[in-house]
């Protein structure tokens, strides 16, 4: 998945604080649940934490599965004689799992985010270290919506400002007014079935806009009705 900068590097920094919360769980992934139950990774903290991942993808089964699509966290203690997902337990604790936690992140709209928690070292943990968990969760799943609506508001200021500088260069380039020199770029928008950003970007970034001239016009000025 491509993600923008700064969520990536907020995406890192959940996985390496994560075990040092939680000094119990030795690996820690984030991972994207899709609703085929397959997951789709997005950072882990170690190799072994990535090859959990890939088991549970493997198997279609496990514990950050079901946390990621029910939405309730999953707590696996004494994983060799767990009976649940029996084929992604027999190859995880062939890899050494000892005890898993799966948690689902809050606040990601549509997407499924796991906060998958491993231990080669314990079958056994503190039961506040679940409820650790399920905080630590719900904070990163805070900052992760922030980083993503701060991105999308940055998005939104760029295109606006670039459909206002394009709506500038019209109004200067064909004398029109604000609201002729918006509707021609929204005409060439539809005539060249480019969404408006584009013809926007295009118009600013080229020597003769993105539709040039127009033709049969009068001094090169566009229609406006």
């Amino acid at each position: 998945m491509q993600l923008p900068p700064d969520t990536a590097a907020d995406i890192d920094e959940i996985v390496v604080q994560a075990p040092r919360l939680l000094p119990e769980f030795e690996h820690v992934s984030l991972s994207v649940v899709q609703p085929s139950r397959k997951l789709e990774a997005l950072a882990a903290s170690t190799d072994l934490a990535a090859q959990f991942d890939a088991l549970q993808n493997q198997t279609r089964q496990g514990p950050c599965l079901d946390a990621g699509l029910e939405g309730e966290t999953v707590v696996v203690k004494n994983a060799p004689h767990e009976q649940r997902w029996p084929d992604y337990m027999r190859l995880a604790v062939e890899l050494g799992l000892r005890s898993q936690i799966g948690v689902r992140l809050q606040g990601q709209g549509k997407r499924l985010i796991g906060l998958n928690l491993y231990s080669t070292s314990h079958e056994e943990f503190d039961p506040g270290s679940v409820g650790l968990a399920e905080h630590f969760a719900v904070h990163a799943g805070l900052a992760l919506g922030q980083v993503r609506r701060e991105e999308q508001l940055r998005t939104a200021v760029g295109t606006r400002t670039m459909i206002g500088t394009a709506v500038g260069v019209v109004m200067e380039r064909y004398k029109l007014s604000q609201s002729e020199a918006f509707a021609y770029l929204v005409r060439q928008s539809n005539s060249q079935n480019q969404k408006l950003p584009v013809v926007a970007k295009d118009f600013v970034r080229t020597p003769n806009g993105s539709a040039g001239k127009p033709a049969g016009q009068r001094h090169g000025a566009p229609r406006t009705r």
